[in-house]
């Protein structure tokens, strides 16, 4: 249960971080501006965290880095995978200029792409439980993502505004997988260093290309406001749950899981953004978390 706990406080942790990037972006920051300066306040908090914690001798479970991974290119593997995976937060922070926060994260939560990788690569059995919960939680994100037009009768589906989101989920599902092999290597927080200095890494070229890149408003972005203080700390305590979780559950359980950022982003965006969800959104809601209750009850 203490494993599940773990996966549960992750989702909740980065479904208010997913509400929090439009407060971020109504502050008249770009999406690559957003990313960048919130991966700065996220990777010093993971910074400090694990200097704390490597010089007391504390949790040394999830700090240590072997020195196998010098071995086989397994720090290329590693680099690469996270490389992979931080195309999902570009995808996802963009996403965010076309689509309501609903819609953008019931699209980013389909962990169907992660569940298949954990079915492929790892051999992990996909049981009868994960499928009924699959299925719940699928009609669930439905409810929510397909909107129907009342005056032309048909339900919109529309392409360019979804493919962002769907990108987002393609790459977190499949990279988040497959970070359970760099987990042998390194510690579940070590991990996390590693992921936002390259997601730091990738929002840095983005700005340059841009012409973004100002010392000045840097400084002021960090000093001035505290959207990248909060939005730092939820990516600190998401990344590090969410790598615990990795160590102690199977790859198919966490994906359904994670499915719990979605009602935890709608509530948020109620709170933060005065988005009221309509009757259809919430059904959707308590689908999502009945899925998650029937995984976590059904032996």
């Amino acid at each position: 249960m203490q494993a599940f706990i773990y996966e549960i406080l992750s989702a909740s942790c980065f479904g208010i971080s997913n509400t929090y990037w439009k407060k971020i972006e109504k502050a008249g920051y770009s999406f690559e501006e957003a990313i960048f300066y919130r991966g700065i306040m996220g990777f010093t908090f993971l910074l400090l965290l694990w200097g704390c914690l490597q010089f007391t001798g504390q949790l040394s479970t999830i700090t240590y880095l072997a020195k196998s991974i010098l071995l086989d290119f397994k720090w290329l593997y590693t680099l690469l995978i996270c490389l992979f995976c931080s195309f999902g937060l570009v995808c996802y922070v963009a996403s965010l200029q076309y689509k309501t926060i609903a819609v953008a994260v019931s699209l980013s939560s389909i962990n169907v792409f992660g569940i298949l990788t954990a079915v492929i690569f790892f051999n992990e059995a996909f049981q009868e439980k994960h499928l009924f919960s699959l299925i719940i939680a699928t009609v669930g994100i439905l409810l929510i993502s397909l909107q129907f037009n009342k005056k032309k009768r048909i339900i919109d589906f529309n392409l360019k505004s979804i493919l962002l989101p769907l990108l987002a989920a393609f790459f977190w599902g499949v990279g988040y997988t497959l970070f359970k092999i760099p987990l042998q290597w390194m510690g579940a927080l070590t991990l996390g260093l590693v992921i936002e200095c390259t997601v730091l890494f990738v929002a840095f070229i983005l700005l340059l290309k841009r012409n973004k890149l100002h010392f000045i408003g840097m400084i002021i972005a960090l000093t001035k406001t505290p959207h990248f203080f909060i939005a730092g700390l939820l990516l600190m305590m998401g990344s590090l749950f969410v790598n615990i979780a990795l160590t102690k559950l199977s790859i198919v359980s966490i994906n359904i899981l994670g499915l719990f950022t979605f009602p935890v982003s709608i509530v948020s965006a109620f709170i933060f953004n005065k988005e009221n969800p309509k009757l259809k959104e919430w059904v959707g809601i308590i689908l999502i978390i009945s899925s998650i209750i029937f995984l976590i009850l059904i032996k």
